[in-house]
C-alpha cells in the first residue's frame, strides 16, 4: 500500500457514499462497515484503539489501506489545534459547534471521519467501508 500524503488535501466536506447505509446487519449498523479506529490526543500524541465490525470483510490490502489513512490522519494533524483549524475551514458542520465531518475514498474502501474537537473527549472516529461489499450490495 502506498502511502498517502496530504490526506487534509483529499478529504470532501460531502458525503460521497451515502449509499453505505441502505443494508444494515442485524444490529442495524452498516453491513459493510469493516470497523472503526477510534482515537484521542493527550495533549503529546494521538493515542488509538481498534474496533471490529465485520472480520469477513477484512483484507490483507484494506487493513493496509485503514492503517495508511490513520497514519496519514496524524501526519497531516499532528495535534488538536491543527484538526480544530482545519474543520473550521474545511470540515461539514453538524449541529454540534465542536464536531464535523469529512470523507475520504481510497482505493480498498471508503472512510468517514467524524472528528470532535473537545478536549479530553475521543477526537476521532475514523470508520471504514468496504468498497467491495458494497458493489455486491448494488
Amino acid at each position: 500500500m502506498d502511502s498517502i500524503t496530504n490526506l487534509k488535501d483529499k478529504l470532501v466536506p460531502d458525503l460521497p457514499f451515502d449509499d453505505v447505509w441502505n443494508d444494515k446487519d442485524e444490529k442495524n449498523e452498516p453491513a459493510t462497515e469493516v470497523g472503526y479506529i477510534r482515537a484521542d490526543y493527550d495533549g503529546y500524541r494521538w493515542w488509538n484503539t481498534c474496533w471490529h465490525k465485520h472480520e469477513a470483510l477484512e483484507t490483507p490490502e484494506i487493513i493496509a489501506e485503514i492503517d495508511a489513512v490513520y497514519n496519514a490522519f496524524k501526519e497531516s494533524f499532528p495535534d488538536l489545534a491543527a484538526m480544530t483549524n482545519w474543520c473550521w475551514n474545511n470540515a461539514s458542520r453538524t449541529n454540534d459547534t465542536t464536531e464535523f465531518n469529512a470523507y475520504y475514498v481510497g482505493e480498498h474502501g471508503c472512510y468517514w471521519l467524524r472528528m470532535i474537537t473537545r478536549r479530553r473527549d475521543y477526537n476521532l472516529y475514523l470508520h471504514c467501508f468496504s468498497k467491495a461489499a458494497m458493489k455486491k450490495e448494488a
